[in-house]
């Protein structure tokens, strides 16, 4: 369990710039800032990490990729608005492999980001936090331990750390394979039901 401590956004955006616990995040943009949302949002969704076509260039988490563009088509098939969410992710930093290519976060690094994610999830004050696949579900256990999976908990509706919490797949391409679009979208729809109501 992560202990965070009392921060403004500012103070926590200025600390997430600065961080430089992981060598492999070196050189790499820290997405968190004002294009993460709104900070009084009811939803607030945690991804994986920025991608490096995606959020890494853009500063913008879940935007200028095909996995960001997945994302907005499912916002958008359940009407819920961009400005009226946070987004944000487990790891802060694009992680890379040998070849330059998005790499999976280390269990280390998901630890070393997990009191960035505390913070930010203190600050927000969701109802219903949102964890997009499996890395997502693994750092908020981290904060707050849990017992839900993709396997048998995708779309429902778990209590977690006083809020509401709804495992659902990453929105990039290759969870088509495990979740099919129209499954998403409807994932989607009961997530813009319960901000409703």
């Amino acid at each position: 369990m992560t202990e965070c401590r009392e921060t403004t956004f500012l103070e926590l955006v200025a600390d997430v710039a600065a961080c430089r616990i992981c060598p492999r995040m070196e050189g790499r943009s820290r997405v968190l800032g004002a294009a993460n949302g709104n900070q009084g949002a009811q939803m607030l969704f945690v991804a994986e990490a920025p991608g490096r076509l995606g959020a890494d260039v853009s500063g913008i988490p879940l935007y200028g990729d095909q996995t960001g563009h997945n994302f907005q088509a499912l916002l958008d098939h359940a009407g819920i608005q961009r400005h009226d969410i946070f987004i944000t992710n487990a790891l802060l930093c694009n992680p890379r492999d040998d070849f330059g290519r998005n790499g999976t976060p280390t269990r280390r690094e998901i630890c070393n980001c997990a009191n960035h994610l505390c913070r930010t999830i203190e600050i927000v004050q969701p109802r219903l936090v949102v964890a997009l696949g499996n890395v997502a579900l693994r750092a908020l256990d981290v904060i707050e331990p849990h017992s839900a999976s993709l396997a048998t908990d995708v779309g429902r509706c778990l209590e977690w750390n006083s809020r509401l919490l709804i495992p659902l797949y990453h929105p990039g391409p290759r969870a088509r394979l495990h979740r099919s679009l129209a499954a998403q979208q409807a994932d989607f729809c009961q997530l813009a039901l319960h901000v409703a109501s």
